[in-house]
């Protein structure tokens, strides 16, 4: 049938050129289902790969280095600290109280140079991989104090209390001049979170008199730091878990460099 124009009608094709022009549509429409298929994959193992909260956390903190000026250190953050403290040497504490820890920076008294960095976990999953210079890292919450540096510390200090407690060991790197870095490693009472001093509590109990001085101070040349690697008081060195981290670029140790993070806060946590 031809309308009165003579142009006809339009009709759907027929014959050989129909069945090419549904095979057409369905090749396009398969098309559309496996890219649709295809995108969905991509999206699944995206969501699968992407680093957790704490994975990004943890990888943040790796980033930061003593050395490294105060700016760029909040760059690094993006973040402003939650506290800041004046201390006597003119010297300034800023500390961020963050999810799964608290970081310290202290800076010098230009507020310029970040001096140290403290990395004080609060809880257990919180596992950042931290350098040891040449001698190449250890874990938060899973590397124990003897597999640091051999286990012989330069300095320990700390104590407990009632309420609170910490207990950390220094080192000067084996490797000096070529990464210039020093270490101290420890755990404290956090006074938040599930972080747990008790093991560390039991072992200084059970060490000599005059082992452990109650702060930062030079250990005793007579005994050296022996009587806490060695049994009993050294035992719990063998399983109890590092959670504090501390480094620095500065020829020497300083008592600001270990200041309580829940003093810092005002308890305020």
């Amino acid at each position: 049938m031809e309308s009165s124009d003579g142009t006809g009608v339009n009709v759907p094709e027929t014959g050989q050129r129909g069945r090419k022009w549904k095979t057409a549509e369905r090749l396009l429409a398969a098309l559309a289902a496996l890219i649709a298929v295809v995108g969905g994959a991509v999206w699944v193992v995206q969501r699968i790969t992407r680093d957790s909260p704490v994975e990004e956390e943890q990888k943040l903190v790796e980033q930061l280095r003593p050395g490294q000026t105060f700016d760029r250190t909040t760059e690094i953050m993006d973040d402003k600290p939650h506290y800041t403290q004046r201390l006597a040497s003119g010297n300034r504490v800023y500390q961020y109280n963050r999810t799964w820890e608290r970081i310290q920076l202290l800076v010098d008294s230009d507020n310029i140079s970040v001096l140290s960095v403290g990395i004080f976990a609060d809880r257990k999953d919180f596992r950042p991989s931290l350098p040891l210079g040449a001698l190449g890292e250890l874990t938060l919450n899973r590397t124990p104090y003897n597999e640091v540096y051999g286990g012989q510390p330069d300095q320990v200090f700390g104590g407990c209390g009632a309420h609170s407690g910490s207990y950390f060991e220094a080192h000067s790197t084996q490797n000096e001049l070529t990464w210039g870095r020093r270490i101290a490693v420890g755990i404290h009472h956090s006074g938040r979170g599930n972080t747990e001093i008790l093991p560390v509590c039991k072992g200084l109990g059970k060490a000599p008199a005059g082992c452990i001085s109650a702060d930062l101070k030079e250990a005793d040349a007579s005994r050296g730091t022996e009587c806490m690697t060695t049994t009993p008081a050294g035992n719990f060195r063998k399983t109890t878990a590092i959670t504090a981290y501390v480094v620095t670029k500065q020829n020497e140790w300083t008592d600001d460099m270990f200041q309580a993070p829940y003093i810092v806060a005002g308890g305020n946590d």
